[in-house]
């Protein structure tokens, strides 16, 4: 039996140039993983002062620029090189690490896939230098700029075409991008943080406390629905904020976990913070949790994963009944937990209002007077004819009975009585017809426009999807730094609640690793909620036969949420109930 060609091949030591690439991809997979390691440098570098900015996603250009130590102008062709470093001495020196980056890898990484230029000036370095590196060819030059570090990443992946194929597009790098630095960000809370995207400000953070940067970042709803809290033991110390129980999330996005100062990933860590709110929350909502660990650094390994992602405890049990013994006494307040609040003196002046009487709603003289009388033998056979009229009139084989609780529509059909979820079944039709279309034509422009002050985590969501936006007829502007202004919303849509649909849209858009056909089908989702009438909504009787002819015409009686719409009840089952068969 012959051998294949491939077997046949003999082993051979790949040359260094490609031996360096394959190193490269695992520390940089895209111009997130650029950031990240140039700003975690900065950070080691004790900046108090980091300034971002970003061409084209990162692909074109990518900054970094810091107020730190420097590095001296003798030691910059080193930086490049694979496994310099000034962080580590020994072997030993692993397993204690107090840096954010420690191996020596991410400078030389960047320089191998990009072309860089490293500008840099100690403070008692009269002249710096500026070190240019492209094509592993290295130029030095003297620089007599400030103190602090500059790294200029141009032309990512230029030498690795392969390599940007990886990409889930320019969007969603953006994303990855802004989730990266607001983790750092909020791990750091005493560093100035800048971010410029195509040479305009996305956001600037002032130094603040940590529950002013959560607010700067994720905004001061967030903030003020959070309750602080610490735990000391014997191995490590766990500090930090979790929801109150009346607030979530539809997703996992608001929940960090900082080991140290650095951000990582946790195997179950969102699983063990559900699990403390599972009988507070339902299916499909999410608490809020910025967790902070301090530990002795030799009983972690920060050294298991090439960019540092993830960590290995001393004893993961142990760390795991830490993390849910401290959020299950914050929410139950048996530990030192407070409510944050950032608005204090407008909470001051909001007064609840209960009336001494509950019943006396209305003014005697304005009180709708609501009487009920039943309906005679020959009332009830006026009324049933009048119903087949009008069913006939419009050549349906089924008859609207009526709404029952200002929920429910009662269709009878073929010895069956419907019982619709009328909001549920609206919004399925309108996301079924949402679908089926490209774009929406038929737009309101809102005569007063709604001016929305977002943070800068939503107001980057609305820059990355504001094309599919305006595709299903959200027409949205920019107002300032700081605000958007909505300008139209599709024809069908209500009016009452713009700033609600515009906080779910960019709220479900949170996670990143979303397909833009995946997105798009959560815009749509929204679009549909928010348009479709609701409970004691006014209902005509044309409304009624609309949502009678949907329901027939489709064998998925599930909204998009996964909640089904149509109940059931035949003839036959409600005679055995009554005992008449």
């Amino acid at each position: 039996m012959e051998l294949s060609n491939n077997i046949k091949k003999r082993i051979q030591i790949l040359p260094d140039a490609v031996k360096r690439k394959i190193a490269a991809g695992e520390v940089i997979d895209g111009p997130y993983s650029v950031v990240k390691e140039l700003v975690e440098n900065a950070i080691d570098a004790l900046a108090t002062d980091i300034e971002i900015e970003i061409e084209d996603s990162g692909l074109k250009r990518i900054v970094v620029k810091d107020n730190g130590i420097g590095i001296y102008r003798d030691d910059l062709p080193l930086a490049v090189e694979e496994h310099a470093t000034s962080k580590i001495k020994s072997i030993d020196d692993i397993f204690s690490i107090v840096t954010m980056g420690f191996r020596g890898e991410a400078l030389s990484s960047i320089a191998e896939v990009s072309r860089c230029t490293i500008l840099s000036r100690t403070a008692d370095e009269d002249i710096g230098g500026k070190l240019v590196v492209s094509d592993g060819t290295k130029e030095i030059f003297d620089w007599a700029g400030p103190n602090g570090t500059t790294v200029v990443v141009e032309n990512l992946f230029f030498n690795t075409p392969a390599r940007k194929k990886f990409i889930k597009g320019l969007k969603a790098e953006l994303n990855r991008i802004k989730d990266v630095l607001f983790a750092i960000a909020v791990a750091h809370p005493h560093i100035q943080f800048k971010l410029k995207i195509d040479n305009k400000i996305a956001f600037a953070f002032e130094p603040a406390e940590t529950v002013q940067r959560i607010a700067q970042i994720f905004g001061n709803e967030v903030a003020d629905n959070l309750l602080y809290g610490s735990l000391t033991d014997l191995q490590c110390t766990i500090e930090g904020y979790c929801s109150k129980p009346t607030y979530y999330r539809s997703n996992r996005s608001m929940q960090f976990l900082f080991v140290n100062q650095r951000p990582v990933q946790f195997p179950y860590f969102s699983f063990i913070v559900q699990q403390v709110y599972q009988t507070l929350l339902q299916k499909g909502q999410y608490p809020a949790a910025f967790i902070f660990c301090t530990i002795k650094p030799e009983l972690i390994d920060v050294n298991v994963h090439p960019a540092k992602k993830e960590i290995r405890f001393f004893d993961s049990n142990y760390i795991h009944t830490m993390i849910y013994n401290f959020a299950h006494k914050v929410i139950s307040g048996t530990i030192h937990a407070f409510p944050i609040k950032n608005n204090e003196a407008q909470l001051q002046d909001k007064s609840i209002k209960t009336p001494s009487h509950p019943e006396n709603l209305y003014d005697n003289d304005v009180a709708p007077h609501l009487v009920y009388t039943q309906p005679t033998v020959n009332q009830n056979a006026l009324i049933h004819e009048m119903q087949h009229f009008y069913t006939q009139l419009h050549n349906k084989d089924y008859t609207v009975v009526g709404t029952v609780f200002g929920t429910y529509v009662l269709i009878e059909k073929d010895q069956n009585l419907y019982v619709i979820d009328f909001h549920a079944a609206h919004e399925k039709k309108l996301f079924d017809y949402l679908m089926k279309v490209d774009s929406i034509l038929g737009l309101q422009q809102l005569l007063m426009p709604v001016v929305m002050e977002l943070s800068p985590d939503l107001l980057l969501q609305m820059h990355t999807y504001r094309d599919i936006l305006t595709n299903y007829g959200i027409i949205i502007d920019q107002f300032d730094e700081h605000s958007i202004v909505v300008n139209a919303i599709p024809d069908f849509c209500d009016t009452n609640d713009i700033e609600g649909l515009i906080k779910d849209i960019v709220d479900s858009l949170h996670e990143s690793k979303n397909s833009l056909h995946d997105i798009k089908i959560k815009i749509i989702e929204k679009i549909a909620c928010h348009s479709a009438k609701r409970a004691h909504d006014m209902l005509t009787h044309d409304d009624m036969i609309a949502i009678a002819d949907y329901v027939f015409s489709t064998d998925d009686y599930r909204c998009p949420h996964g909640r089904p719409f149509v109940y059931l009840l035949s003839k036959t089952e409600l005679e055995r109930f009554f005992r008449r068969s």
